[in-house]
């Protein structure tokens, strides 16, 4: 069974879903709209990275289901952040699609070797003789 995967990227801002947790701050949550709802490995592993990541200028970023929220200055987010976004993004979507080839992997070796020992009960059910 083969899984297909598109990678998610970044679509519009979502101005209606953004919004200030502290009117009296210059932060906004600023959501991202994803092309996809994030599986959950790919979720975990954005976020995981994200807070290992270092920039200049880093905010609070993290994803959920079809979500990106990151938390900062509106002005600071085309040049300082979507392009590390776009980045761990990139790296995100590799890794998730090596993770769906493993599991694949998996998947098919039982299937394969449950195959070969039927064969075998097969050949030697042939052979077998009741008198």
């Amino acid at each position: 069974m083969t899984i297909e995967f598109q990678d998610i990227k970044i679509v519009p801002l979502d101005d209606e879903a953004s919004y200030k947790s502290d009117p009296s701050s210059a932060l906004t949550n600023i959501i991202l709209n994803l092309s996809a709802s994030a599986p959950y490995e790919w979720s975990t592993y954005f976020n995981d990275r994200w807070i290992q990541q270092f920039y200049m200028m880093k905010r609070n970023a993290s994803v959920s289901g079809k979500q990106l929220e990151i938390y900062c200055v509106p002005h600071e987010l085309q040049t300082d952040h979507i392009p590390q976004l776009k980045k761990l993004i990139a790296e995100t979507n590799q890794a998730y699609r090596e993770c769906l080839a493993r599991k694949q992997q998996i998947a098919a070796t039982p299937a394969t070797s449950d195959t070969d020992e039927r064969k075998k009960l097969a050949s030697i059910k042939a052979d077998f003789k009741f008198d």
